[in-house]
């Protein structure tokens, strides 16, 4: 029986003067794709500003998934590969630059936004959501109008994903969202109230404009808005859907009455409260 032979595939790039960096890079071009894998996160361990250029042409060519996730993480941890994403970002391959967003928002540097901010309406779907979802992760209000100009658009896939995202920025999102809900289109007030709905705490800014939807002319949007409330739970927003528990709208009407009971239940809990630290004192 012949003994087993390794084969390695061909591979050229500029030595970094470390041997241990450079033989993890050569090993990134191995068939065996455990030994791509560990080598992968042996350059990430050692994080070398030298290695950026092959870690970042390996992730264009690398077919397996979870050795391109590795090579995602080891490039989060090389700071000089950050400009080399950004200029493929220009790269007329779709699956370039969504590679190139994907690792951008896991770096998730704010010196990126202006970037990332053009591709929120690429031609492919893929890049685009990836974009949006790439701002999320900055967390700077300023990406907010971007994703917000989705709103609406697309399938049910892409509505998704803008909720998803919005919901994600939080309170940062609030002031758009309710702009979007006081005048807005049909279509776009019902997307506006299903992601504050969606938000939960962080929606609590919204409050005096979800109470305000409670009156749309759409029942979406009055529905959405009453589950916001609902689920916020604050005082300020019980009290505005308890207000409404003789509305037309049959659903809001129940979603009122779920309000009232909870109000009623805080009170009666309180007073229990109140009463066993009276009788505790007393004793």
């Amino acid at each position: 029986m012949e003994p087993e032979q390794t084969f390695v595939m061909t591979a050229t790039f500029s030595p970094t003067g470390d041997a241990q960096v450079d033989d993890a890079l050569g090993a990134l071009t191995h068939l065996d794709r455990d030994v791509r894998q560990a080598a992968a996160l042996r350059v990430g361990e050692l994080a070398h500003p030298g290695a950026a250029p092959e870690l970042v042409a390996r992730l264009w060519s690398e077919q397996d998934p979870f050795v391109r996730e590795t090579l995602t993480w080891a490039i989060t941890r090389v700071r000089s590969a950050t400009p080399l994403l950004l200029e493929a970002l220009a790269s007329t391959d779709p699956g370039t630059r969504e590679r190139a967003l994907h690792v951008l928002s896991k770096v998730a540097d704010p010196a990126t936004l202006d970037a990332i901010l053009p591709l929120t309406s690429d031609a492919d779907p893929h890049v685009a959501a990836k974009a949006r979802w790439a701002l999320t992760r900055l967390g700077d209000p300023r990406g907010v109008p971007a994703v917000v100009a989705h709103l609406a658009a697309g399938d049910d896939t892409v509505r998704n994903g803008v909720t998803r995202d919005l919901a994600s920025f939080g309170a940062v999102a609030v002031p758009a969202l309710v702009a979007v809900l006081a005048s807005g289109a049909t279509d776009n007030r019902r997307h506006a109230a299903e992601v504050l709905c969606l938000m939960g705490p962080g929606a609590e800014g919204a409050t005096d404009a979800l109470s305000e939807a409670l009156d749309d002319p759409d029942g979406t949007v009055r529905v959405s808005a009453a589950m916001a409330l609902l689920d916020l739970g604050t005082p300020a927003a019980l009290d505005a859907l308890s207000r409404d528990t003789r509305t037309q709208d049959p659903r809001v009407r129940e979603i009122a009455r779920r309000a009232g009971l909870r109000q009623t239940g805080g009170r009666r809990t309180a007073a229990r409260v109140l009463a066993d630290r009276r009788r505790a004192a007393g004793g």
